[in-house]
């Protein structure tokens, strides 16, 4: 492509990264960047989505890297969370967490909900509770927190702290919504 503008640069690798395919977002990048096309910000959080749906962990790192070094681009706490999103699926909570703890930005719900979320499936119990207190101070109302919270405690064989988990969301007034499709 010879456009020198970033957006048709951008929405081609954040299409390819939509659709799973982390290489040919990720070499598009590399095009992008041979052809003297500057990315931005945006361009940066497609490639860590690229990334992210990729599993690409190190590359991620990386690209967090590059974007500030080499474009002098700061990080904003979207950029942090597809990063937290791609470590903690990768399994590298101590990392994840680390980073929450000493980016530059406030860490926002998404950042603590990936962290939580793989806390579940990872088994990683002391984080989720580091997680959970951070999101119900962000969210004091979000009925996820506290039911994957539950789970997490009913999974790891601690029922009780499962059940006063769910008796001080019922205190507090948080409730679910149960789910709905609506048919034509």
């Amino acid at each position: 492509m010879q456009q020198k503008n970033v957006v048709p640069w951008t929405s081609l690798i954040s299409a390819y990264a939509l659709h799973g395919e982390a290489a040919t977002a990720l070499e598009i990048f590399g095009q992008m960047e041979l052809a003297n096309v500057r990315p931005d910000g945006i361009t940066f959080l497609a490639v860590l989505k690229a990334c992210s749906h990729g599993g690409l962990a190190d590359e991620a790192i990386r690209y967090v890297k590059k974007m500030h070094e080499y474009y002098g681009l700061r990080a904003t706490s979207d950029h942090y969370s597809c990063l937290i999103d791609v470590l903690s699926r990768a399994g590298r909570l101590s990392e994840a967490y680390k980073i929450i703890s000493e980016m530059p930005v406030k860490a926002t719900a998404k950042s603590w909900g990936a962290l939580l979320g793989a806390c579940r499936t990872h088994g990683e119990m002391e984080l989720a509770e580091i997680a959970a207190r951070a999101l119900f101070e962000i969210e004091p109302d979000n009925p996820a927190t506290y039911v994957l919270l539950a789970t997490i405690y009913a999974n790891a064989g601690r029922q009780e702290e499962a059940n006063i988990i769910r008796s001080k969301m019922k205190s507090v007034g948080v409730r679910v919504d149960p789910g709905g499709s609506w048919v034509e």
